[in-house]
């Protein structure tokens, strides 16, 4: 009995293997173009993925670059480019017309809290806090706000504006510091 079920398992295992080669001799072409074009799309992203890493580390560098010397415009030119780093690199300015350029949605509010406090006006750091999008930055806002009420005599709104500081913020004691000894300069 085993040697018939042998010859059973090699007849089928050659039968198998025929029908094997005659798919391959029918689609050989097809066969041989899938895998050609599997390898070609392999290859090219890997070549993608290549080119876009040195873009990216050429940006850097440019970055670095540009942090250390800001007039070279050979690598301001390479950082914008990349528009996230150019983004970055607009909020590393202290004017104004560099701040509003941001479009960066992560970025905006950053900018936004920078160019308040540049502008250093009521205004300004007002219409930053009723903003909001604008969920960080708003405790040295306050501050700021605090130190400006307190130059007008306003003790009361700057008291207010104590309570809606965060209690644990590192500006808590600031304010603290600034409500209690009224100074102002």
């Amino acid at each position: 009995m085993e040697i018939k079920e042998k010859l059973k398992q090699e007849e089928e295992l050659l039968v198998k293997v025929f029908k094997l080669e005659k798919f391959i001799k029918k689609y050989k072409k097809q066969i041989i173009a899938g895998v050609t074009i599997a390898a070609l799309i392999l290859i090219g992203n890997a070549v993608y993925g290549y080119i876009q890493t040195q873009k990216l580390i050429s940006s850097n560098n440019a970055f670095d670059t540009l942090m250390q010397n800001p007039n070279d415009k050979a690598a301001l030119e390479k950082v914008k480019s990349n528009e996230n780093l150019y983004q970055v690199y607009l909020l590393q300015s202290d004017k104004i017309e560099d701040l509003q350029k941001v479009t960066a949605p992560e970025l905006k509010a950053i900018a936004a809290y920078k160019i308040a406090m540049l502008k250093g006006d009521k205004q300004s750091l007002e219409n930053y806090l009723l903003n909001p999008d604008y969920k960080i930055l708003k405790d040295p806002v306050r501050v700021a706000l605090i130190k400006i009420y307190l130059k007008e005599g306003n003790r009361e709104k700057a008291k207010e504006l104590y309570t809606q500081i965060t209690p644990n913020s590192e500006f808590a004691a600031i304010a603290k510091f600034l409500l209690h000894y009224g100074i102002v300069k």
